[in-house]
């Protein structure tokens, strides 16, 4: 089962989004890497089925939410906080949290549907898709060396 009531808060992820668009520099990018490999982000979804004392019973049904570009691509919002998922949505959103891993995968899995995730679309706006995710690893490869 998987719990639906853990809060979500980004701080340090945040700070490093900031740092990065204001100085694009090798360490900025290498910190951000880092801070978005490690957290939890808010992502809204669409549970079929009934939520359980806060535990979703498996075999049940998550869709994503997805926003659209002028291309007619779509990608999975995710928010950092909740103050970032108020921008998108003012109603009561039904979250999970999900890791940048998590959502790699349900990206590749998908691809033919949903083109990569966004987080914060309505702040500091970063998408991430197939080829950055392949960058990622390059990058995180390299530091390792």
């Amino acid at each position: 089962m998987i719990n639906v009531n853990k809060p979500v808060t980004n701080p340090e992820l945040v700070e490093s989004m900031n740092k990065f668009i204001n100085e694009k520099s090798a360490d900025n990018e290498l910190n951000l890497i880092e801070k978005i490999n490690q957290s939890h982000l808010m992502t809204p979804v669409i549970i079929s089925g009934d939520v359980e004392n806060g535990l979703i019973p498996e075999g049940t049904t998550v869709s994503f939410k997805t926003i659209t570009n002028t291309d007619n691509e779509s990608y999975i919002v995710t928010f950092t906080d909740e103050d970032e998922l108020y921008k998108w949505s003012k109603d009561k959103e039904q979250t999970l949290a999900y890791t940048y891993d998590d959502l790699n995968g349900i990206v590749l899995e998908n691809i033919n549907e949903i083109k990569g995730f966004v987080i914060n679309p309505y702040g500091q706006i970063f998408i991430i898709t197939p080829e950055v995710m392949q960058y990622f690893s390059k990058r995180k490869s390299e530091i390792v060396l």
